[in-house]
């Protein structure tokens, strides 16, 4: 279901998981011809003493060497890794999980051009998409035997790292594929720029209103239940969701306010809700027709409101975590049964 409304957004605006993303996929199919489909990309800032922690020793760990001493850091998972070795030696990849083994330099050799692929064309699309973008430069390194050892490798304070799901192989096996990469710079301001800058009150109350933090729920449906049901849910335990809540949910503000009607979806790894404006539902909503009397009223003429449009955001959580009882909160995959 996270998957539905990412084809509406993917051709918007660059961004590191974004790239990370394309690269992969088409630098996967033009080596190997092997299928590459992402469906989530988790992007985390990691410091460098939580290295060890925020990848472990599970897979195959990779030092990667760029421009001006900078060193980052890759890690595929078996899976990944084996599905990589058997598109190569037997054209395709087998389903079923890979069985565990010693991991070997030989491993490495074999992930290396797909590695080195992925990181030039990552740099290549950053720079195409966003302007002063400099690029990393980052290519295969060495193997490294655990994270301990690579921890001490890199010495930046600060690392952002993308952990990347893939389908491979057309359903044949999931993997996941760790990037870490030193902290992205925002692209340099121009003289000019600065200069124009300069003038305005960067401290303005405009400014600080403007980014002031708003939180929404995007509530699929409420489920009533008596008090000692809702003490005594455990994890693993399903709550049951009519099917029509998958395409029936609201956006709330502050107070249950309603904000507009919205889709579930996802964008650049990112899980995500789609504003829809009213006449989408054709007044078939008692509280939005409610909703949009409030609007005309406030706004003092009888035209219509603007369609309410854009992408609202959150980074992706784990999918197991418990929602708030009664609701979905703001970019949680939609399904007919919800986990507890």
């Amino acid at each position: 279901m996270a998957q539905v409304a990412r084809e509406d957004f993917d051709a918007r605006a660059m961004s590191a998981s974004k790239a990370l993303r394309l690269a992969l996929s088409r630098i996967a199919e033009r080596l190997f011809g092997l299928a590459v489909t992402v469906s989530t990309v988790e992007q985390v800032s990691l410091a460098q003493s939580a290295i060890r922690d925020g990848l472990g020793d599970d897979g195959l760990l990779l030092l990667l060497d760029g421009d001006d001493g900078q060193r980052g850091a890759l890690q595929l998972d078996r899976q990944f890794l084996a599905s990589l070795i058997e598109v190569q030696t037997m054209g395709e990849v087998r389903s079923g999980e890979a069985p565990s083994r010693i991991l070997t330099r030989t491993d490495a050799a074999i992930a290396a051009p797909l590695v080195d692929g992925m990181l030039q064309l990552f740099d290549e699309q950053m720079i195409e998409g966003i302007p002063g973008y400099v690029p990393l430069g980052m290519r295969f390194g060495d193997m490294i035997e655990d994270a301990r050892t690579l921890a001490l490798t890199l010495d930046k304070p600060d690392y952002d790292l993308f952990r990347i799901t893939a389908d491979l192989g057309i359903g044949a096996r999931t993997g996941v594929l760790n990037v870490l990469l030193p902290r992205l710079q925002p692209p340099a301001r121009t003289e000019t720029a600065a200069s124009s800058g300069a003038t305005d009150s960067a401290g303005t109350l405009e400014n600080s209103a403007l980014n002031a933090p708003v939180m929404l729920d995007a509530v699929m449906a409420r489920v009533s239940m008596p008090l000692d049901r809702i003490c005594a849910l455990v994890r693993g335990q399903t709550l049951t969701l009519p099917r029509e809540a998958i395409s029936d949910s609201q956006l709330l503000g502050a107070g249950n306010h309603l904000v507009a009607p919205v889709k579930l979806g996802q964008v650049n790894g990112w899980r995500a809700v789609r504003l829809l404006g009213p006449e989408v539902v054709s007044g078939a909503n008692p509280a939005l027709k409610n909703m949009e009397k409030s609007v005309r009223y406030t706004e003092g003429d009888e035209a219509d409101p603007p369609t309410p449009s854009g992408m609202i955001t959150e980074p992706t959580k784990d999918a197991t975590s418990l929602p708030s009882a009664g609701r979905q909160t703001v970019g949680q995959a939609a399904h007919p049964q919800r986990s507890a």
